[in-house]
């Protein structure tokens, strides 16, 4: 079987080593010059650079073998550390009640518990409905802890207010169900085997960034036979009928084509849809331009001392403030910085084309390092500039209209016969690196399912005999 994925993230590869394991033909187009998509690495100089903090976790053993496997078992494991930076303070993430009380003045701690205790009293006497985040969250928090944690740096990331945000995304994103399920698991932590200590702990490739995953793959693919085409953006996808004949993607400027049996889709599903020809309907084309994303640029700056924080992440919710998140790599590996010195990466989110977008390296550094000093986290003239990268597709933007745009296309993917979109873009949901593997070997397990292997050699799931591994 011929199969063209598109997307060379790692639902993408995901999806094509098990093609390629299972024997079928397979091409992978990436617009990028690399692997990995959002969970991509790079050097610059000693410093190895991710898109912001990435973590593996997951609560299947077969998916946690299989990451290990395609890492080669060169894995570290780190207890995730990340606090919210407010009001001069540092508090734990996720929230513990424990670190709030010890944080906040009697007064406002007063008024927090409160706020909560005549919230859930209005709930019993009349249950109300979530109609958009800010709802979610007070019924659950009450005011007082929506206004102070919630609310600042959710409107802050996303850049539109707490009601035009879907209780979809909280429901999905919150880790705890309300204050007194904060408070159970300060006064009781669960034991190793629940899910927040799987959510706490996280896997990452013990050298080389986060995208040595992907580069794993990449290896396991083209060893396998797969093809990986690099610079590569699909143009166009073919329509024969209610299949994909072929797609079209540039290369070197120049239009190529590629017949296809099966196309995996992995890129944001709305670009998908308006790249088929002939064109979809005028209903499918609306659907496609009202799903819209959060884009991010990615601001790096070298500090000349061997550790800012011990934290993988600090969360800048303050709307003085530009920066939204800002996380150090040293942390996540010690390969990541030389000793002596150490690299941040800080976020600062926008829409694509907007005036955020356009920053030059030097001018979003500037408002990096401005943000970093009134935090006190650097002072003013320690940090060098090093690198500026942008994510044009890096959130699904979940209003409170998404829910029937994203079904129209969704019934418009599903009525091609040999298209399957999947991961996170593919499906326009906002998920972790081991949903988004997952859902690439379900794709691709799948498609094996209802077609025969070329070739009867399949290697074992998820391994490949170590003597076939390349260098």
């Amino acid at each position: 079987m011929r199969v063209v994925v598109l997307g060379a993230g790692l639902a993408g590869l995901a999806s094509a080593y098990e093609l390629c394991r299972h024997g079928h033909t397979v091409t992978v187009l990436e617009r990028e010059p690399r692997v990995g998509g959002m969970a991509a690495s790079w050097r610059v100089g000693p410093y190895q650079l991710d898109y912001g903090p990435h973590r593996f976790h997951t609560r299947s053993p077969e998916l946690l073998a299989h990451l290990v496997d395609i890492l080669d078992g060169e894995v570290v494991v780190r207890e995730r550390r990340s606090r919210i930076h407010l009001r001069g303070r540092f508090f734990r993430y996720p929230l513990e009640l424990s670190d709030v009380a010890g944080n906040l003045d009697l007064r406002l701690l007063a008024r927090a518990g409160a706020d909560y205790l005549a919230a859930r009293a209005r709930e019993w006497v009349r249950p109300s409905a979530d109609e958009h985040f800010e709802a979610w969250v007070l019924k659950r928090f009450g005011r007082t802890l929506y206004d102070l944690f919630f609310e600042p740096y959710t409107s802050k990331a996303w850049g539109m207010p707490c009601t035009r945000i879907s209780a979809d995304w909280a429901g999905a994103r919150i880790s705890q169900a309300d204050l007194w399920d904060a408070l159970k698991k300060t006064l009781r932590p669960p034991g190793d085997g629940a899910a927040r200590s799987l959510a706490t702990r996280f896997h990452y490739p013990r050298s080389g960034g986060i995208g040595r995953i992907a580069r794993g793959y990449a290896r396991r693919i083209r060893a396998l036979g797969g093809e990986i085409l690099l610079a590569a953006p699909v143009r166009r996808l073919e329509l024969r009928g209610r299949r994909i004949a072929a797609v079209r993607f540039e290369r070197e400027g120049a239009l190529e084509r590629i017949e296809a049996e099966q196309v995996v889709n992995t890129l944001p599903l709305p670009l998908a849809m308006s790249a088929l020809r002939p064109g979809p309907d005028a209903a499918v084309r609306a659907a496609a331009r009202r799903l819209r994303f959060v884009s991010i640029v990615f601001v790096y700056l070298e500090v000349a001392r061997p550790s800012v924080s011990p934290d993988h992440w600090i969360y800048l919710p303050e709307k003085h403030l530009c920066v939204h998140r800002v996380s150090e790599f040293k942390n996540f590996s010690d390969s990541a910085a030389p000793g002596e010195s150490t690299a941040l990466c800080c976020e600062i989110t926008c829409r694509a084309g907007d005036a955020t977008w356009g920053l030059t390296l030097e001018q979003a550094a500037r408002i990096a390092e401005r943000d970093l000093v009134a935090t006190g986290l650097v002072e003013r003239g320690s940090t060098r500039p090093l690198d500026v990268a942008r994510l044009r597709h890096a959130y699904p933007i979940y209003d409170l209209d998404y829910r029937e745009p994203l079904r129209a296309l969704v019934a418009a993917e599903q009525a091609i016969e040999n298209l399957t979109s999947t991961g996170r873009q593919g499906r326009f949901r906002y998920n972790n690196m081991d949903h988004s593997i997952g859902m690439g070997l379900k794709a691709a397990r799948a498609l094996c399912a209802r077609a025969p292997a070329a070739a009867r050699d399949e290697r074992p799931a998820g391994l490949l005999a170590r003597a076939e591994r390349p260098a």
